[in-house]
């Protein structure tokens, strides 16, 4: 296949995919933004983050969910204050210029999900972003390796950052 060719595909399949991002995906840049607040070191954007950026087409998207997540992280693990944790989160999504849901989220289809795979408690968040994915039709981007596998009867459209590396990257 010629570059000019690649190139066409590639675009194609960029264009205006929509992404919702697991709490893994987007954790790295609160962790490496509060190391560079308490420990004075320099700020350097984690390659997940840097390479989501850097893509033309991706909608990146995260949820009051994700949004929960990181302030729980924050609060519990840097010991951040509630005000200095929503103005972390703001800057976040205003500098990747994300997308932000708040669904109204209907859990029955989890329940059947839960009853057909034996689930682990810590499984279940990640099971909550796949279901609001699903839910609005978006592709849930995730840095669990096993997710795909195993709930793949529930929703198919799952990428770990590996495979959207591969895929979004010149052969």
């Amino acid at each position: 296949m010629s570059g000019n060719s690649w190139l066409l595909i590639h675009h194609i399949k960029v264009l205006n995919m929509k992404l919702y991002l697991d709490t893994n995906i987007v954790l790295g840049w609160f962790k490496r933004t509060m190391q560079n607040l308490r420990k004075e070191r320099e700020f350097k954007v984690p390659a997940v983050m840097e390479f989501l950026s850097s893509k033309e087409g991706l909608d990146l998207i995260v949820s009051n969910l994700t949004e929960a997540e990181i302030i729980r992280y924050l609060i519990s693990e840097w010991n951040c204050d509630a005000e200095f944790s929503k103005d972390v989160w703001k800057q976040f999504v205003d500098r990747f210029s994300i997308t932000y849901l708040k669904p109204d989220v209907d859990l029955d289809e989890l329940i059947i999900a839960c009853s057909k795979i034996p689930t682990r408690k810590r499984t279940m968040t990640n099971l909550l972003h796949l279901h609001i994915a699903k839910k609005y039709g978006l592709w849930f981007l995730t840095g669990e390796e096993n997710l795909s596998d195993r709930y793949k009867f529930y929703y198919k459209k799952i990428f770990t950052y590996k495979e959207l590396r591969q895929r979004l990257s010149p052969p």
